[in-house]
């Protein structure tokens, strides 16, 4: 799938070896053996600053043993993965990814193999770049902050959803932006892949009518439109029937309406809402806790505060079992959350989007908070009994073991902390970082791409659009956290570069090119500038 990028030009690059029938077994491997070569000498700088990305890798992984676990949503992913069942608050996408790793019960190779992975998204980037004939440098400078960024790497190495829906995203891309012309196999398998994606992390679900927008925009035909939404759709109604099997519930989750409530307790005022006597009891000021709950919105908590304060509304029925966290997410509570949000937004509509607004500038102007541990945390109190309890039972019916963290899972990381290699780590995290304002002047670029006429893609289109709702949707049904910025970092630096790809000598508007006369049955796309030898 990769080739096409990576030999950058219209020739192969081992042209001129022998490939013929007549070549023996032997002889075809030496001829691909020497391709490689030939490509890997086209692309020297990419290969070098490649394999100087899997350094600073290696050292993360010697410094935060065996992985980085992420209270409690870790620990429900490794539960759920072992007693296959649907989590309540979270899509259980990513359980699939660790039960193909169960039988090796090891954590270290879990986050071994996403390190490895999120290499292969920064090959999959520079691929789309070359086949859009953006020179080496510029391709090779787009990957540089998924190939150095300690966020990047954090993302990497703990056991959470994050990195699987990103590595599933740009997947995506790439099997439907490395053809000129994507047949409806790579439509069908685009699809698939951004609807996989969405039942790892939800957000992903506008990108696949995105993907849509663009294949319209292509003018590649109602087949490959119908098929790119049909495949998305596929994984997310399947996960969809799984959860009702188990829940009653034909939804992916049963928290999407107590998200959305706890968004809005960053500006509800219920003199303003009004609402019904039944649903009262959901305004910030009936919620019991910490007194700055009942704050003015100026002065009052983040959403989660709201929904995970087991003082609150929604967490008054008792929690049964050693599973904690689960009474509040009901298909009854999660409908009356839906209600109360909808009606706030409703009579609120400009205090919604002012506290969008404001959040939405957290990731340019406010300091990145999603850094690793310097010290690890050498007792469980701070999970409290109950939530200690779940989280040692699920790490050993995972691995069979407390892979030596039982002692350090602490109340947000848990993870063993090995000096000196944590020590450089932290290091490099200080000096070596993507900072907000030059992740805002990305955007800024990608977006006076598609605004010039001669330098207009709908792919960059695709790209620049994506990493808009990838940074606006969690923020517009929830709140603002770095670890939801980072998908949105590789999709933002493509199309920035796309604004300075070489132009075709034999295309003088580079803006992809209506078709002059229509197809007469499923037309394929008509093709984008091939990329030219540099």
């Amino acid at each position: 799938m990769l080739r096409q990028g990576l030999a950058g030009g219209g020739a192969e690059a081992g042209e001129g070896l022998e490939k013929g029938p007549g070549a023996g077994q032997p002889g075809r491997l030496e001829a691909r053996l020497a391709n490689a070569r030939v490509r890997l000498r086209r692309n020297w700088l990419f290969a070098v600053v490649f394999g100087l990305a899997v350094v600073p890798r290696v050292i993360v992984m010697l410094g935060f043993q065996p992985a980085i676990l992420f209270k409690l949503d870790t620990y429900d992913y490794l539960w759920d993965t072992v007693h296959r069942i649907p989590n309540l608050a979270n899509p259980g996408g990513y359980s699939l990814f660790l039960t193909l790793l169960q039988p090796f019960h090891s954590l270290l190779l879990v986050s071994g193999l996403q390190h490895l992975l999120g290499l292969s998204v920064a090959v999959m980037m520079y691929a789309v770049l070359r086949r859009f004939s953006v020179r080496r440098w510029l391709a090779t400078l787009a990957t540089l902050p998924l190939l150095f960024s300690p966020s990047e790497f954090l993302l990497e190495q703990l056991v959470m959803a994050d990195f699987m829906a990103l590595l599933l995203l740009m997947a995506a891309f790439a099997v439907l932006l490395l053809r000129p012309e994507p047949s409806v196999g790579r439509t069908l398998t685009a699809g698939l892949l951004m609807g996989a994606s969405a039942v790892v992390r939800p957000t992903a679900l506008p990108l696949i009518v995105l993907m849509a927008g663009y294949l319209l925009v292509r003018r590649a035909g109602w087949l490959r439109v119908g098929a790119v939404l049909a495949a998305g759709a596929l994984p997310v109604v399947i996960y969809m029937a799984w959860f009702d099997s188990y829940n009653g519930s034909f939804n992916i989750t049963n928290s999407n309406g107590l998200f959305l409530w706890s968004r809005t307790m960053s500006f509800a005022d219920c003199n303003i809402i009004k609402p019904p006597a039944n649903l009262a009891e959901l305004c910030p000021n009936r919620q019991r806790g910490n007194g700055i709950i009942q704050a003015p919105p100026f002065q009052r908590q983040q959403p989660k505060y709201y929904l995970w304060n087991h003082r609150a509304w929604l967490w008054q029925e008792p929690q049964p079992g050693l599973v904690p966290d689960t009474a509040a997410f009901t298909t009854a509570n999660n409908a009356r959350a839906m209600r109360f949000a909808i009606l706030a937004i409703e009579r609120q509509p400009l205090d919604y989007v002012k506290t969008v607004g404001l959040d939405v500038l957290h990731p340019f102007f406010k300091p990145n908070l999603f850094v690793f541990p310097a010290v690890s945390q050498t007792t469980v109190k701070g999970l409290g009994p109950v939530n200690a309890a779940y989280a040692l039972a699920a790490l050993k019916a995972y691995t069979g073991s407390d892979q030596g963290v039982g002692k350090t899972l602490g109340r947000h990381f848990g993870e063993q902390i090995v000096e000196p290699w944590a020590h450089l780590v932290r290091g490099y995290q200080r000096f070596i970082h993507l900072p907000g304002p030059v992740f805002g002047l990305i955007l800024v670029i990608g977006f006076i791409g598609i605004l010039i006429p001669r330098r207009r893609l709908a792919a960059s289109g695709l790209l620049i659009t994506s990493a808009v709702v990838t940074v606006l949707l969690p923020i517009v049904e929830h709140e603002y956290n770095y670890r939801y910025v980072i998908a949105a970092v590789p999709l933002a630096c493509m199309a920035a570069v796309l604004a300075f790809r070489d132009q075709p000598r034999q295309a003088p508007e580079l803006s992809e090119p209506e078709l002059s006369e229509p197809e007469p049955a499923a037309p394929g796309p008509e093709p984008e500038p091939e990329p030219a030898s540099a």
